[in-house]
């Protein structure tokens, strides 16, 4: 893989990470929808997505690319957990004791951090609450989607790259 497509594949990338958080603030301050802790963390992994984006396309060479794809692929890959974990609560019954959590708001007022970082991983009753779909689909189901082409995207850069440098390492 030559400099530039790998620098064009990470614009295309960077590119589609401003389009899915800038939709994402749409949805909060234009349609009211209330972000739940794991759609946080989802937007976390999206924006580290990006920086680790922003970071290949300042690489001056291809020799730390592989370790930019690494991390690309750690961030999709806790994206898919959140994305999952929401798909998940969401499938409960409304009566399940997963789901009986109080709100986001209420935890950062009244619980301890550790009970907030908990709560950020694993979610709250707020996330089993499906306020929005498109074409039949869930938002966390359309991020876990965006989270699973894009870490393919990145492995497969990675090997494309592993592939290049053994080709200049043989010459």
């Amino acid at each position: 893989m030559s400099k530039q497509r790998y620098r064009n594949i990470q614009s295309v990338l960077l590119l589609v990470s401003i389009i899915i958080l800038t939709s994402a603030i749409y949805f909060g301050f234009v349609n009211g929808l209330e972000a739940c802790p794991l759609c946080l963390m989802q937007r976390l992994c999206t924006f580290l997505f990006g920086f680790f984006c922003l970071m290949g396309l300042c690489l001056s060479t291809l020799r730390r690319a592989r370790s930019v794809c690494v991390m690309q692929m750690g961030a999709m890959a806790a994206g898919i957990y959140f994305a999952s974990r929401q798909l998940w609560l969401q499938s409960l019954p409304v009566d399940s004791s997963a789901v009986c959590m109080p709100g986001f708001d209420a935890l950062v007022h009244y619980f301890s951090k550790t009970q907030i970082v908990t709560a950020l991983l694993w979610g709250t009753g707020d996330c089993a609450e499906v306020t929005w779909r498109w074409l039949g689909l869930s938002m966390p189901a359309w991020s876990a989607l965006y989270f699973v082409i894009m870490f393919l995207v990145s492995a497969v850069v990675f090997l494309s790259l592993g592939r290049r440098l053994a080709d200049v390492e043989r010459a």
